[in-house]
């Protein structure tokens, strides 16, 4: 159970990570301008802290299989 909350978490953070430069465009396209600045300014720590994330999790699954 905790090996799928744990992928389930990965795939989340995934698809997060594609759909978050989506979200910029879209507020660009309807006009938020402040929106779009602060998802733009908070752009750099997302993706730090969700490729680690994704990092975390793959590291562990090919540490756990090559032991």
């Amino acid at each position: 159970a905790m090996r799928d909350a744990q992928r389930s978490m990965t795939w989340f953070a995934l698809f997060g990570l594609l759909l978050y430069p989506f979200a910029v465009v879209i507020a660009s396209l309807v006009g938020l301008d402040e929106a779009q600045k602060t998802l733009g300014s908070m752009a750099p720590t997302y993706f730090v802290a969700v490729a680690g994330i994704v990092a975390a999790f793959f590291g562990s699954q090919a540490y756990t299989k090559k032991k």
